[in-house]
């Protein structure tokens, strides 16, 4: 652990030295249970337009523009939140959000026609469109370098649970109540989170730094992680004195555009396809002749086994990044993807078959989205990071727009589940490369600011953008700051790049972190 010459340590170095806490658990536990039920009303809403269409006559086409609406209000909750949080606090805006999409979810069973239900459904998701990228960063926040893939893995496994859940609400109300039953308890019954979630979960201790609180406060926050935060000196905390930059212009800097740009292709891909198969996937199911016929039900249960899958993957994956490259994780998983995808275009498969090929498959295409917010979530620097991860969310629901236009228009020119499988196979591929291409480009990084040429900058300013010289430390977080300043400094004129980076930055270890 890096010390200052008064022995004291930085905000984030001793988040990363202090073993996890109870309460640390119980903030990742609680945002865990808001991710079940963003999963829950995406899943919900897949099974709900089924039976619009059976009663009150609604063509496909008024599906597709509920949809699109949806989608897109979600990725103007979500572009909008990453400033705001990082601005004003992640709390109170992932509070809100959540609270105005799960009443808006309630809200979807007094309508009486498409056009009250669309208008509903697109006010409801602006509030979910902010919930998962905010989400994501408290949790990034509250999590050790060490830990930081792995727990956001396990958090983001929640929307997996939630597609669970909600399948199987839909399979046991719908026949029984109607749809409208599982509107009303799939929006109220997540309310219960919200007082716990404002007694147990504090703002994270670097967004109070920023926001200008008085240490005291800050000390409070990080009782959270240990009894004792007494050698913590806020005043070190990470670059608020060296990055002088706007959000998104360090979001988009040169030296993460390269990163950036492929983390977008990644989240608008992985959403996109998620989005389409839950969304779509149980009408093409009910689908008559060359369809498979199935009733609502078996449709249900089918969508609970994808979410089974999903859950599946998105715990599994959170294990592994501890311990294998994310990049190879991402790679290995798209290619299991598109392997499951294809067992169902070429096999003629009934009830049974399309439980087991779905769930198999739901095992590597969850995995793709998890491994991607991971990414996100580390690549970013802390007094940026709810804007980064919101801009990817935004380009992940902006790929749901797309593919629940496309999907539309799909069915209705004649697409089949055969067919829509075959064709997702093509993005998925996109989808490995693309992370292969993320390694390439953490690797150059890396290069650049390990390699034989350095400048004369001492050591010095590594340890006041609080680069630790730790295995388990996020290198990429350490390099990022490191490139920023280098960037800004270059245009002065004074240096190429800094010097005093730990030499074991530059190796390629395994595990989460790299």
């Amino acid at each position: 652990m890096q010390t200052d010459n008064r022995g004291r340590v930085s905000l984030q170095q001793f988040i990363d030295q202090t073993p996890i806490s109870p309460r640390q658990r119980l903030i990742f536990f609680l945002t865990f249970l808001v991710l079940v039920a963003d999963g829950m009303d995406v899943a919900i809403a897949g099974l709900v337009f089924p039976r619009l269409i059976a009663e009150w006559g609604t063509t496909i086409g008024q599906v597709t523009i509920a949809v699109t609406g949806a989608l897109l209000a979600m990725a103007i909750g979500a572009i909008s939140s990453g400033p705001i949080a990082d601005r004003w606090g992640r709390k109170p805006v992932l509070t809100i959000g959540f609270l105005i999409f799960t009443l808006g979810t309630a809200a979807l069973g007094l309508s009486g026609s498409i056009e009250v239900f669309t208008l509903v459904r697109i006010l409801s998701c602006l509030g979910l469109g902010a919930v998962t990228p905010v989400a994501m960063t408290i949790v990034a926040d509250w999590a050790p370098a060490a830990r930081r893939a792995q727990m956001v893995a396990l958090s983001f496994s929640g929307v997996a649970l939630g597609t669970i859940v909600g399948a199987y609400l839909a399979a046991v109300l719908i026949p029984a109540f109607g749809w409208k039953s599982l509107v009303l308890i799939a929006g109220l019954l997540p309310v219960i989170v919200v007082p716990f979630y404002l007694r147990f979960v504090p703002e994270p201790p670097a967004t109070l730094v920023k926001r200008g609180r008085s240490d005291s406060e800050v000390k409070r926050a990080l009782v959270v992680i240990a009894a004792d935060p007494a050698g913590v000196d806020t005043s070190i905390l990470t670059t608020a004195g060296v990055i002088r930059m706007k959000p998104f212009a360090v979001v988009l800097s040169r030296a993460l555009a390269v990163s950036t740009g492929l983390i977008w292709l990644l989240a608008f891909l992985t959403q996109g396809l998620i989005v389409l198969v839950l969304q779509y996937v149980p009408i093409l199911l009910q689908q008559p002749s060359p369809g498979p016929g199935l009733d609502t039900a078996q449709s249900a249960f089918i969508m609970a086994m994808w979410g089974w899958g999903s859950l599946v993957g998105q715990i599994g994956v959170s294990f592994v990044l501890k311990r294998v490259d994310r990049f190879v994780t991402g790679a290995v998983a798209a290619v299991w993807t598109i392997v499951g995808l294809w067992v169902v275009v070429v096999a003629n498969l009934g009830f049974v078959g399309l439980m087991l090929v779905l769930f198999g498959a739901a095992i590597g295409a969850a995995a793709l989205p998890t491994v991607t917010n991971a990414i996100g979530a580390i690549a970013y620097p802390d007094e940026v990071r709810a804007t980064g991860v919101g801009a990817s969310s935004f380009m992940g629901r902006i790929g749901s727009v797309v593919s629940g236009l496309s999907g539309g228009l799909l069915i209705a020119a004649g697409f089949t589940l055969p067919t829509l499988f075959a064709a997702l196979s093509v993005p998925v591929l996109v989808v490995g490369v693309a992370f292969l291409g993320l390694r390439a480009d953490t690797r150059r990084r890396r290069s650049l600011l390990c390699g034989p040429r350095r400048s004369r900058v001492s050591a010095a300013s590594a340890g006041a953008l609080g680069v630790e010289h730790s295995e388990q430390q996020s290198a990429d977080h350490g390099e990022v700051l490191l490139e920023l300043h280098t960037l800004q400094l270059a245009g002065q004129g004074i240096l190429d790049r800094p010097e005093g980076v730990p030499g074991d930055r530059c190796r390629n270890e395994r595990g989460g972190q790299r």
